[in-house]
């Protein structure tokens, strides 16, 4: 069953925006186009220990801005790396991993359709547009929903534990009867911008709806939770 055009591009976006979303510059290093440093290498063992197969997808992802299914992306991978090798045996240099993707899955495999040159910044940027909620900048309740979905299921798949905070701001309604709703989307846009400014660059921060606020906490069990919920508190 294919999944909606409209879930299909939103899930996209979220993958877009997502901090653990690798660089460009690192996958051509995993692909073999420079070498990893020591704390790349680093990195890639420990992704490989908690995203098993995923990684791939994440590969990609990041090359093609496209969501692959798990079981095909590793031998998608896999391929495309070899086609890299035989072009740049050809040629006498090395292609990179970009081009050749790009030529595997245009060219060869038949995947891609009139693919568009545009900078991965451009494109984050416009997901971001997409997907934020327009006063607080946070993400809206649709990716709150579909990013907490993602990490529980990696918590059932390679224990990676996930915590969730819900703020609700205390008299929220008063406030706005007795100094005007303008005032209130500046107090909610400030709160907003307190509780991204106090977590960390890993957390999701939402807006969950009217004062509501919900922050994903991946890797955090319940002790480091509450002492960021302590954290954000007291900030504000």
């Amino acid at each position: 069953m294919k999944m909606p055009n409209q879930k299909r591009i939103r899930r996209q976006l979220y993958r877009l925006t997502d901090r653990v979303v690798l660089s460009i510059d690192f996958v051509s290093a995993v692909a073999g186009d420079r070498a990893l440093t020591p704390s790349e290498n680093k990195q890639f063992q420990k992704l490989i220990k908690i995203r098993g197969d995923l990684l791939y997808v994440d590969l990609l992802f990041v090359l093609t801005h496209r969501y692959y299914p798990e079981e095909t992306a590793k031998l998608l991978w896999n391929q495309i790396l070899r086609h890299k090798a035989s072009i740049s045996g050809k040629l006498g240099r090395n292609v990179g991993i970009t081009v050749a993707a790009l030529d595997y899955l245009g060219n060869i495999h038949n995947d891609l359709e009139a693919p568009t040159i545009i900078s991965e910044q451009k494109i984050t940027q416009i997901a971001e547009i997409a997907i934020k909620d327009g006063l607080t900048r946070l993400f809206d309740v649709s990716t709150f929903h579909a990013r907490l979905e993602t990490e529980i299921k990696r918590y059932k798949r390679y224990g990676s534990e996930v915590s969730v905070l819900m703020i609700d701001i205390d008299d929220f309604k008063q406030f706005n009867d007795a100094h005007g709703h303008q005032n209130g989307d500046r107090i909610l846009a400030e709160v907003a911008l307190l509780i991204e400014r106090t977590t960390r660059d890993l957390d999701i921060c939402c807006r969950y709806g009217g004062e509501e606020f919900a922050v994903i906490l991946p890797q955090t069990d319940r002790k480091a939770a509450a002492h960021i919920a302590e954290r954000i508190k007291r900030r504000i």
